[in-house]
């Protein structure tokens, strides 16, 4: 998403276009994300489940648990927005008289920005069935025994989704996959008739 704002609402800045700006951002990345989770290793709210087998940031540590969420989740979903908002609005002040070109690769990059919307949406869906057991949790007193199981559960069937739909919702993918799977088609036709010849002779 950074990418693509940079690309449409700063495209006259040349070191917004450096290769070297995005390589150097994927460990700064992930450098603040291990210092935005650090504060739950310093209060303690990472405990063992000894009926999983596992550490996690359990219900019952609220305050680690609701840090743990809106880093995970609530950081990038605002951040995803602003950019989005910030892409539509520089969009729709461009005059009229723009080339065909600027326009279909504008559009293209805020195609990108709402596909990225969608797997943030599946991602949340995902998520429900454990903010549902959460809710239970609050209100009855007691943890359900497969909480935290279900709580996997969302990103473990979402991954797979994911992969796959991201094949058909990025055309270049989906021709990658679409020409290797013709190559192979035509490979297997030719070997089967060389096949035929040769046992016909």
């Amino acid at each position: 998403a950074f990418y693509r704002l940079c690309r449409i609402v700063y495209s006259n800045h040349r070191w917004f276009q450096f290769y070297w700006l995005y390589v150097i951002a994927i460990p700064v990345q992930l450098l603040g994300a291990f210092i935005a989770l650090c504060p739950i290793l310093i209060w303690h709210d990472i405990i063992y489940l000894p009926n999983e087998y596992y550490c996690l940031v359990v219900f019952t540590k609220f305050r680690g648990f609701l840090w743990a969420l809106f880093i995970c989740y609530g950081v990038p979903l605002l951040l995803l927005s602003l950019i989005y908002l910030r892409i539509t609005i520089f969009i729709r002040q461009q005059p009229l008289n723009q080339t065909l070109m600027v326009k279909q690769r504008q559009k293209r990059d805020l195609a990108a920005i709402q596909r990225i919307f969608i797997n943030v949406g599946l991602l949340l869906a995902f998520g429900i069935p454990a903010v549902v057991l959460l809710i239970m949790y609050f209100i009855t007193g007691t943890e359900h025994p497969l909480t935290y199981r279900i709580f996997w559960l969302g990103p473990e069937v979402s991954l797979p989704i994911l992969s796959v739909q991201m094949i058909f919702m990025t055309p270049q993918l989906k021709n990658i996959i679409i020409r290797r799977r013709q190559n192979r088609v035509t490979t297997l036709d030719t070997t089967i008739q060389m096949r035929t010849i040769a046992t016909n002779q």
